[in-house]
């Protein structure tokens, strides 16, 4: 098993755009209410909402600048408490920018903390992740469930500027993820892709393909079986562009997919979601209003 990666360190760069933002949601009788709310820097969010009912908060996480350049620093920290219900997204596209090459530290960094307790559920579900050539990214996500708490989470990365006919052919982009239950752990993955790299072309890695996704599951092991087995089956109902497949391992599920763009990526991961949620949570798909702007 590889190590995490090392945790990342301030830069010294005095540009750099440094933003941390910290979430807490608990249970109050029937309803799921925000009870922390702690922002420094250029991390916000949006009014929450509650279209499926009081018991889930819908919130929009925001990054006014836009883009992700040399030196920045994001830092998120989110909790769901004892029998609270989260659907957290963003309202737009992440960018990492070309790297600077007189900067201090070129790099740009983000960390992603969840933690779901016993009884809650969190499902985060950002929209893509846009790289430039030129970028040098590293981004680290851990996610800490305890008890009997469900997480689905999503990730889809675009490389390069395909509209613009711009390959992924410098910079890199690195990055971790965790994934533990009261304190065991059950996923761990790190990955490097560096510009122009083999790897985009070969067959055990991208071949080709401009985007990547996944989208990882944890609940109990029943549930996942059965979710893995009607996610197979989509692929006779359904087709979808680029390749894709779902592996169950213990207490964790993982759809892994590559192909031409976000919009084809996320046709699939939004099918799978919407027969995850009622297997997992009990509750049909119920996509966010932001996704519809």
């Amino acid at each position: 098993m590889n190590a995490p990666l090392a945790p990342f360190l301030p830069p010294s760069s005095a540009a750099a755009w440094n933003a941390e933002l910290r979430l807490r949601y608990a249970r109050s009788g029937e309803r799921t209410i925000p009870v922390l709310r702690s922002h420094r820097g250029p991390l916000r969010i949006q009014k929450g909402f509650t279209p499926e009912g009081p018991d889930l908060w819908h919130q929009i996480i925001v990054h006014p600048p836009g883009g992700i350049a040399s030196g920045d620093v994001l830092s998120m920290d989110i909790g769901a408490e004892p029998g609270a219900r989260v659907l957290l997204t963003s309202p737009g596209a992440a960018k990492w920018y070309r790297a600077n090459p007189i900067a201090v530290d070129p790099l740009a960094r983000q960390s992603l903390r969840l933690s779901v307790a016993a009884g809650a559920s969190l499902e985060w579900l950002p929209l893509e992740t846009i790289v430039f050539p030129g970028a040098q990214a590293q981004w680290q996500s851990r996610f800490e469930l305890s008890g009997d708490a469900v997480l689905i989470a999503a990730d889809l990365v675009c490389l390069g500027r395909p509209a613009s006919g711009l390959a992924f052919d410098q910079g890199s982009i690195a990055w971790s993820t965790e994934l533990t239950r009261d304190g065991e752990l059950l996923f761990v993955e790190q990955a490097e892709i560096l510009g122009d790299d083999p790897i985009l072309q070969s067959a055990c890695g991208l071949a080709g393909a401009r985007a990547f996704a996944s989208l990882v599951f944890s609940a109990d092991s029943a549930r996942l079986a059965i979710l893995t087995e009607q996610v197979r089956g989509l692929a006779e109902r359904e087709a979808f562009e680029g390749d894709w497949a779902i592996t169950a391992l213990s207490g964790v599920a993982i759809l892994r997919w590559r192909g031409p763009g976000a919009e084809a990526g996320w046709r699939l991961l939004r099918a799978v979601w919407s027969i995850a949620r009622p297997l997992l949570l009990t509750r049909p798909a119920c996509a966010p209003r932001i996704w519809a702007t």
